[in-house]
């Protein structure tokens, strides 16, 4: 399992509007990207619950970071973002929550051969399954990281 490092998202005018032309999603927000608090994503209204708005959020970032923003030899796949904590911190009359998540993901083109190896062999008698998903364990990298975020809400 190694780590992960990668360069944090420029800032955008609008985040609102770059996550729906992205992803075709309509999020009230506004901010930044959440990596500190000075870039903390502004949430003014939910229509979910905040631990579900939070890990869409980080999946979203986590997809760009990793994928959407690399060249095509350097992109990752099969990304999962898990919820690890949360904190909530108050600075300069602000609330702000910071929740931590556990990402993991291995290179796309690694992701791929392992997806098309399972179909190509699931329930083949001689296909070791076991030993498909350690090989796969082995090449999957983690990261944790913080989201910030300030609910306006």
């Amino acid at each position: 399992m190694g780590n992960l490092k990668f360069e944090e998202l420029e800032t955008v005018d609008n985040i609102k509007d770059v996550v729906k032309n992205l992803f075709d999603v309509e999020l009230n927000i506004s901010g930044g990207w959440g990596y500190n608090e000075h870039s903390a994503l502004i949430v003014h209204d939910l229509s979910m619950p905040i631990e579900q708005f939070m890990n869409l959020f980080a999946t979203l970032r986590a997809n760009i970071e990793m994928n959407l923003t690399l060249d095509s030899d350097k992109r990752y796949g099969g990304i999962t973002v898990q919820f690890e904590r949360e904190e909530n911190h108050s600075i300069e009359n602000k609330k702000l929550i910071v929740a931590t998540f556990k990402i993991s993901a291995m290179r796309e083109t690694d992701y791929a051969q392992f997806i098309k190896e399972y179909k190509e062999n699931y329930g083949k008698k001689e296909f070791d399954l076991a030993d498909h998903f350690k090989r796969r364990k082995e090449q999957t990298l983690t990261r944790l990281m913080d989201y910030w975020f300030i609910k306006d809400a």
